[in-house]
């Protein structure tokens, strides 16, 4: 027969176990007190005096993690996409960290908003209540903001004066030409 032979158990070991047993410290740290013993056999002696379940996970860690805390140290704000860009990560794994920590440890310090996209959460350390979401505009404003940006714009403002010439000269029955090129034709 191979192995070691069966040790009874004594009294102060199980009073020991029982005291160590819920205070959510790995498994081997609690075999550590008892020499003898495999971190298996403290395990399952602990199921067979039925002290429940084990809740003791690991520490998280995540270099992603500790590089967003590094990055919004000191009050900054930043969007997901801002944060994978610095940390070299892609914005999807930035997500998922501030999905997980938000409420308790990250919060919607404000909001990143354009003309043609819904506003974009920037992010800030800390616990607390969201930024309150900014009004969405209406497409009367969004269309009124993208005209008049088009209408700085000379190469569209030449196009749209173009294809009014041509639509008025159609209208009155007139021949042109489009293209001065083409004009010896």
């Amino acid at each position: 027969m191979k192995g070691t032979p069966f040790v009874p158990w004594t009294p102060d070991e199980e009073a020991r176990l029982r005291e160590l047993w819920s205070n959510g410290q790995p498994t081997k740290v609690i075999a550590a007190h008892f020499p003898e013993r495999s971190a298996a056999a403290v395990l399952k002696h602990g199921y067979d005096m039925g002290l429940g379940p084990r809740h003791c996970a690991r520490p998280l860690f995540s270099p992603v993690w500790e590089g967003i805390k590094r990055a919004l140290a000191g009050g900054k704000k930043m969007t997901s996409k801002e944060l994978a860009t610095i940390l070299g990560v892609t914005p999807h794994a930035v997500q998922k960290h501030m999905k997980m920590r938000h409420g308790t440890e990250v919060r919607v310090g404000g909001y990143q908003t354009s003309d043609h996209a819904p506003a974009v959460n920037r992010w800030m350390l800390g616990a607390g209540p969201d930024a309150p979401k900014p009004k969405r505009k209406s497409r009367k404003e969004v269309n009124r903001a993208y005209s008049r940006r088009k209408q700085k714009d000379p190469e569209y403002c030449a196009r749209q004066n173009q294809r009014a010439r041509l639509r008025y000269a159609e209208k009155r029955g007139q021949l042109i030409r489009r293209d001065p090129a083409a004009a010896w034709l």
